[in-house]
């Protein structure tokens, strides 16, 4: 808990350092004229009203006490206006965006082959939550400090004087409800990591029925019912989850709010007597039995609200801390040599809680400037061997030298530096065709015309550009949608538009014909002489054009050499390609 709320108290002190401390200045005379004046101005008005019926004081005396009141009433709502207004519309701005800065600059740096396990989902949806939880720790601190500490040690002092045990009493009432809070946080936290998982499959459930990338499919396979029932069954786990957290959080507050109606009675009791014995005067009677009320209320806000959901807080703040102390994939520095090509030393990898490798004790070179296909049956390794040929992925056994540079000792911006790559899950992202085209680098503004034509993308024909290469490529955004063969040469496009040395097709031109298919692959030869290129394809037509072509098989290479010497020496390579060109074969 400590170290949740230094994080969180760091975060807020380091973004915005006078500001923070402005705030609990302010927050101290404000919350001090919130606590005291009602139950200070309250007694004298009863003592002086008093005084006028008993002793026939002059009535000035009760204005004077309502005047000031009125004047300390007023300030004490200018102030609180003017702290509610910092509190909830500046306060957090900053902190806000820099937690979330943090929360995705440590995505950066995670390994991505964290990205392959199920359960490294459920401690990024669990992270996300805790930025929230650290915001509202420190909202809570700060009204601590300003509101509740300032009241609390008022009261305090004032019933001390009138009634020594009176305080104690309180205290002691509330003291099962103090200790309750701890069983609450582990309740919470238990809650959390049941929770996220089937949060991320409800979320998945609704994007299934409701997504613009779903609907098409699941309407027209009249699928919608069954997700529907997913969504329903995820939707009654998470319920009957939050259920048992419920029942058991409420029957531990139940105990402990009646322990607290007993010192409420308690209270109460001796404050009658203090009266009868001659020991309180009757304002200060009338006005502590006006507050008594709202200071059981206020303690019972504190420990049961206040610290029940701070409690709640640090248990979800701590799965963000969790994920900042994730280990990174870290490395140093290092400038590429491009003369040095890729060379895999017996390297080998397994999928996290994978039961087989998916590369088996692999050793190849690829020159700089060689053209290499990939290629083998669903499920051989060629997409996981790319991974770690370039570097994304790290071997588990064996070493692989990417343009002079280990893989395992250099960090991802030097190893990724003069890489490009074009992927059959390409993204479509949601912006202007030429921010699509140049997210890697605005500064390289000759270039683009170029690679869209040699992509063939037709960016000057209005029907499908109204706006040229200003066109907005997103329906949701007042734009344009493209076909899937039109999005496939804009991820193309992307892919050749990076600076690099080294690229890498894994199944480019998946929605493509064929014809069109080997148009840009010849084109994608003349762009890329002298530079090194991998290609990952399933139609072995292709791979004509590669200097070498690999041949995978369970995570190994069964074979390596032309498309004209596979042919003839490999039984597998010569399978799959006869299989293939029936399908281009005239006849009956």
């Amino acid at each position: 808990m400590f170290k949740t709320v230094k994080y969180a108290l760091k975060l807020f002190i380091k973004t915005q350092p006078v500001f923070f401390f402005f705030m609990i200045l302010l927050g101290i005379p404000h919350g001090l004229l919130h606590s005291c004046a009602t139950l200070v101005f309250s007694q004298k008005f009863f003592d002086a009203v008093g005084g006028i019926i008993t002793n026939g004081e002059p009535l000035s005396k009760a204005y004077i006490v309502i005047i000031t009141a009125g004047l300390v009433f007023v300030i004490r709502e200018i102030l609180e206006g003017i702290y509610n207004f910092l509190f909830n519309n500046i306060l957090f701005h900053k902190p806000n965006r820099e937690i979330k800065k943090i929360l995705h600059e440590k995505m950066a740096g995670i390994d991505p082959v964290y990205f392959e396990d199920a359960k490294f989902y459920d401690i990024i949806e669990k992270a996300d939550s805790g930025t929230g939880a650290i915001l509202a720790m420190v909202s809570y601190i700060v009204v601590l400090v300003n509101v509740y500490v300032p009241y609390f040690i008022f009261m305090s002092f004032y019933l001390r004087n009138l009634q020594p045990y009176l305080i104690w009493i309180i205290v002691l009432a509330f003291v099962p409800s103090i200790l309750s809070q701890a069983v609450k946080t582990g309740i919470i936290a238990k809650f959390e990591d049941k929770a996220a998982p089937v949060r991320r499959e409800y979320d998945y459930y609704g994007k299934t029925i409701t997504d613009r990338s779903y609907y098409k499919e699941t309407r027209k396979l009249g699928a919608y019912k069954f997700f529907l029932t997913r969504l329903l069954k995820s939707m009654f786990r998470l319920g009957k989850a939050e259920w048992d957290r419920s029942k058991k959080i409420n029957l531990i507050e139940l105990s402990t709010n009646l322990v607290t109606a007993a010192g409420f009675a308690g209270a109460l009791y001796m404050l009658v007597n203090a009266l009868v014995s001659g020991d309180i005067t009757a304002g200060a009677f009338a006005a502590v039995l006006a507050s008594i009320g709202k200071l059981f209320e206020w303690m019972r806000e504190l420990i049961e609200e206040g610290i029940g959901d701070f409690a709640m807080d640090v248990g979800m703040a701590r799965n963000f801390l969790r994920f900042i102390e994730f280990l990174e994939r870290g490395g140093i520095d290092a400038i590429p040599d491009f003369d040095k090509g890729i060379i895999a030393d017996n390297i080998s990898f397994a999928y996290p809680n994978a039961e087989h490798k998916s590369i088996d004790n692999i050793s190849l070179e690829i020159k700089p400037g060689e053209t290499i296909a990939v290629v083998g049956e669903n499920g051989a390794g060629k997409t996981t061997l790319v991974r770690l040929l370039t570097g994304l992925y790290i071997p588990t056994s064996g070493t692989v030298n990417l343009n002079g540079m280990n893989t395992l000792d250099i960090n991802g911006k030097s190893l990724f530096n003069g890489i490009s790559g074009v992927f059959q899950n390409f993204q479509r992202y949601q912006m202007t065709l030429n921010e699509n085209i140049k997210i890697s680098d605005f500064t390289n503004e000759n270039e683009i015309d170029s690679v869209l034509f040699e992509s063939g993308v037709d960016f000057e024909n209005p029907d499908t550009f109204p706006n040229g290469k200003d066109t907005m490529l997103s329906r949701e955004f007042d734009g344009v949608d493209l076909s899937g063969g039109e999005w496939q040469r804009v991820a193309i496009a992307r892919g050749l538009y990076k600076r690099h040395n080294v690229i890498v097709l894994d199944e480019p031109t998946a929605a493509i014909d064929p014809i069109e298919e080997s148009r840009i692959y010849r084109k994608f030869i003349e762009i890329s002489k002298g530079k090194t290129a991998v290609i990952v394809t399933h139609r072995l037509g292709s791979t004509k054009i590669a200097d070498r072509v690999i041949v995978m098989d369970k995570g190994r290479i069964i074979n390596i050499g032309s498309h004209d010497e596979l042919l003839q020496k490999c039984e597998l390579y010569s399978e799959m390609f006869n299989a293939q060109a029936v399908w281009y074969e005239n006849g009956d």
